[in-house]
């Protein structure tokens, strides 16, 4: 092993530490108050100079930064047991090591090995019946091509790959979009992808830089280019960053780590605060790195108001044409609705001079009727709120708090308000909005109306107000409970509202009044109700005008209304542009936001690997998102595919060549077979079958029998060997001769433990309601809406059991944290043996399990105890256990008063909570 040596780690004297720590609470508190805050520049010490701080020649020596060759197998004793040049590699450690590889596991092990592994799903009966019945000689082989093309395939490795993307279940709301939108375009774009087996060299190239890729032809090539992309913005979303520039560098150190363990498996972030402690990056390349990311846009706008730093930009799924015609007719509207206020603000001008020139003889009136129980009150003075926030937004020069939306799904508000006697109240607000959102009003628990503040007032912003009626109720003497509600949409803006008794005699005296004194009997309404603010906005004036004045308007509302109905709705996809005018970004002191080096550091990607490729020129107008792809899928980088077959050798056998998965510096684990690795790696990327590289032997024809077309960057391909060859197929019993208690050079197949959801879908797989969907054939997500992957966004877990379902996949090990996960854990807790005894899912689908069992009259008790075994653990009981089978199911019933279905589902949960249920071997 070659002695690195660590890098010069630059001293930071207390002080310095004392005046960051200060500049840093400073900015913050004027962040706080939403003042701009710009970053202070900072003499580097002369540490931080241009000086060197690795050994970079000594560096390049290192396993994981040489260049990837084709490595010939090497030779071995026992050439019958080789099938292919994987068990070659493998085969000449064991021998190596004086150890001899296990025997072959049988057919029932193989099935349901090969189709959990492939699938996430247990083999059926059906499936079992023929694969263990078929007497051809490649009837494994078969298999295993059968479920590569399995549309069930890419739910699976899909999955795997979700998690290195940090893709965490669920669905995500938007301010400003009047539905939810989900990043499961994502998923099921990253699912697509590996049942179209999309090379991979593409795959990463459209998830850093798919909207920088020439347009694709096929309308769902081009969608994909759009939603690939959201692998830079499904990850955490800080919510307790307060500080709008920390969390423009959070986003970009989000970005940074995720890309830099998912392709190269090293972790660039280590460097933000100083150079990397164990590997050659220095701090200098981080953000040269970080200047890539920093140009890339992950919102629509990013405010300074810190809870709409997180408004994600959204692209529709539709293709280019298509946007630009919907892109025309919203234009029309907005010319047309600027007109419509051009009329509106003319009128309430010329309006305004009759109205104040008569405001003495309003005034008069209405201090000659007598003036009802009138309350005012904010908005922002609620009693309690849900999906809502008091937004500060300016107006007139003065700032005004409202409230609006905050994530548009089961949004309400509710206010207590006092009245001194029962009666007939009317409530008016002050409000503005753009969307077509009713609202619900509850008052004291009764439903007033369905359809309050539903009409838009010409547009969000607060110089379209208008105040409109939200209700006309009964409120009781004391306290009242008033309640508004959005099921989903975007909420009006509610600035204010205007409560005041009301009777219809009281409204025909104001008309009356008016008539006779010829003025206008809303505006005197507005004088008796509310006397120190009665004038009318501009928004809301066209009630105030007489017919001839409301005639253009109106017509032009009912213009765009009708234009409106001629934009295309289509589904909306969290997605990324680069920045206007990409900037880089200068090194940010000991990680500090406001201290940063005098000179920036231009865009570009790490030195590590200057001795196997160059780095990339990146045009001044460009982020260097795609120009980081293709440095990445360069064939003379030597990270990028040792680091993805490694993941594949990994999802197959438990635990990667390189055992840290996403971490190949020295602080990672070295390969326990690096010549496999390379040779994996070599094939990856070239496309070959492996046959060519096979050692001269008498079994070439056997060999070249698997040969299958050769695709570069296939990731089936590599599957398809590791697949058939003898090192997966052997037994998971340890020979006797094996003294590898860790299993490192692959003596025997390692066992292993169900993921969280492969345990749940092999429960929900025993209800028999979900058709497997044949090989060769698309996808259809409807269909599996049930597994593990869908349940938690698709709203299908069993009704009342969501929680418990939650509660099961983080108790099996899924991290709904939203970090990388590189290598999924395995915990053995007394919580999950306990979970198969009394959780109410497991108690649910063993009642469905025995159902279905019962249902099958045509079986005696023996057969359907048989039945039982092979569907949940896809072999039928032996002779003891049979025994044991039926005998508990009699005592169940004679003994403890057991009903047959209820005894049935006490042996289905049984079954459930086995080992052989939870491990595949």
């Amino acid at each position: 092993m070659i002695t690195l040596l660590r890098p010069r780690i630059c001293k930071t004297k207390f002080a310095l530490f004392l005046v960051g720590a200060f500049c840093s609470l400073v900015a913050v508190r004027h962040a706080k108050s939403g003042e701009p805050i710009q970053p202070t520049t900072a003499a580097t010490s002369k540490a931080e100079k241009a000086e060197e701080p690795y050994e970079w020649q000594q560096w390049q020596r290192f396993w994981s930064f040489q260049p990837v060759h084709q490595v010939l197998p090497p030779s071995v004793k026992n050439t019958k047991w080789a099938r292919n040049p994987i068990d070659f590699f493998v085969l000449a450690k064991l021998e190596e090591k004086g150890f001899t590889p296990a025997p072959e596991a049988d057919r029932l092990t193989l099935i349901r090995r090969v189709t959990f592994d492939l699938t996430g799903l247990p083999p059926t009966p059906d499936e079992i019946r023929v694969f263990t019945n078929d007497p051809r000689p490649d009837a494994y082989e078969n298999l295993v091509d059968r479920l590569l093309a399995s549309p069930h395939y890419g739910e699976r490795f899909g999955r795997h790959w979700l998690d290195v993307a940090r893709y965490v279940q669920g669905r995500i709301t938007f301010p400003g979009v009047s539905h939810s939108v989900g990043d499961q375009h994502y998923r099921d774009y990253v699912v697509r992808a590996f049942n179209n087996d999309k090379p991979y060299d593409q795959f990463v190239t459209e998830q850093l830089a798919g909207d920088l890729l020439p347009p694709a032809k096929s309308r769902q090539d081009y969608f994909d280019q759009i939603i690939a992309p959201a692998f830079l913005s499904i990850g955490a979303w800080f919510d307790m960053e307060t500080d709008p520039n920390r969390l423009r560098l959070e986003m970009v150190d989000e970005m940074v780590n995720t890309t830099s363990k998912a392709f190269l498996g090293l972790s660039v972030s280590c460097a933000r605060c100083h150079d990397h402690k164990f590997d050659p990056i220095p701090t200098a390349d981080y953000y040269s790195l970080g200047g890539i990311f920093r140009g890339t846009k992950l919102v629509a706008e990013f405010s300074d108001y810190w809870r709409d730093g997180r408004v994600r930009q959204l692209r529709p799924l539709a293709m280019p044409d298509e946007v630009a015609a919907n892109d025309g007719i919203r234009r029309q509207i907005a010319s047309r609705q600027n007109e419509w206020w051009q009329i509106l603000s003319k009128q309430h001008a010329e309006w305004m001079k009759t109205w104040k020139a008569d405001e003495p003889r309003y005034r008069a009136a209405a201090s000659r009727i007598a003036r009802p129980f009138v309350k005012l009150f904010e908005a922002e003075d609620f009693n309690g709120q849900s999906g809502l926030r008091i937004a500060q937004l300016m107006r007139d020069g003065k700032g005004v708090e409202v409230i609006e939306t905050l994530l548009p799904k089961a949004q309400w508000v509710k206010y207590i308000q006092e009245v001194p006697e029962t009666a007939q109240y009317r409530l008016d607000a002050l409000y503005s909005t753009e969307d077509r959102t009713p609202l619900t009003v509850t008052v004291n628990g009764t439903v007033i109306t369905k359809e309050a503040l539903s009409l838009p007032t010409g547009g969000a912003d607060l110089k379209f107000q208008r105040w409109q009626t939200v209700g006309t109720f009964e409120l009781r003497e004391g306290t009242n409970f008033i309640r508004l509600d959005a099921k989903e949409g975007i909420f009006p803006r509610l600035d204010r509202f205007r409560l005041y008794k009301w009777d219809s005699t009281l409204d025909e005296h104001l008309h009356s009044v008016a008539i006779a004194e010829k003025l206008n009997p809303l505006l005197l309404t507005d004088f008796v109700y509310d006397p120190q603010d009665p004038w009318p906005q501009i928004a809301g004036i066209e009630p105030y005008l007489n017919a001839a004045d409301r005639a253009a308007p109106a017509a032009i509302t009912g213009e765009c209304e009708r234009l409106a109905q001629q934009v295309k709705p289509y589904d909306l996809a969290i997605s990324v542009t680069d920045q206007p005018s990409p900037k880089d970004l200068p090194v940010h002191l000991r990680g500090s936001t406001y201290r940063v080096s005098d000179a920036s550091i231009p865009r570009g990607v790490p030195r590590l690997l200057r001795g196997a490729l160059s780095s990339p020129a990146i045009p001044e107008n460009h982020s260097g998102r795609l120009e980081l792809a293709e440095w990445l899928t360069n064939a003379r980088n030597p990270l990028t595919s040792r680091v993805m077959v490694n993941r594949l050798w990994h999802w197959h056998f438990g635990r990667g060549i390189v055992a840290t998965t996403s971490d190949f510096g020295s602080r990672g684990t070295p390969p326990t077979n690096p010549e496999l690795l390379d040779w994996l790696a070599a094939t990856f990327m070239e496309g070959s079958n492996g046959a060519t590289t096979l050692p001269p032997s008498g079994e070439d024809e056997k060999h070249a029998r698997d040969a299958h077309a050769t695709v570069p960057w296939s990731i089936k391909n590599i599957q398809r060997l590791i697949l058939t060859s003898s090192t997966y197929r052997m037994s998971s019993h340890a020979p006797s001769s094996v003294s590898d208690p860790d299993n490192l050079f692959l003596s025997y197949f390692p066992r292993q433990r169900l993921d969280a959801e492969e345990l749940f879908d092999a429960m929900f797989t025993t209800r028999n309601i979900m058709p497997r969907q044949l090989s060769g054939q698309p996808l259809e997500v409807e269909k599996s809406k049930g597994r593990a992957l869908y349940v938690l966004s698709s709203g299908r877990s069993p009704e009342g059991l969501g929680l418990e379902v939650r509660k099961m996949l983080s108790l099996f090990d899924y991290d709904p944290s939203g970090a990388p996960i590189a290598e999924r854990p395995t915990s053995q807790t007394p919580a999950q043996s306990l979970f198969w005894l009394n959780s109410p899912l497991v108690k649910y689908y063993a009642d469905k399990f025995a159902e279905r069992l019962l249902k099958m009259d045509r079986l005696d008790e023996k057969k359907r105890v048989e039945m039982a075994y092979l569907i949940a653990v896809g072999h039928p009981p032996s002779p003891e256990m049979l025994i044991q089978s039926l005998n508990f199911l009699t005592q169940g019933q004679e003994e403890d008063s057991l009903t047959r279905p209820q005894a049935w589902s006490k042996f289905c949960q049984a079954l459930f909570g086995s080992n052989e249920f939870r491990y595949v071997d």
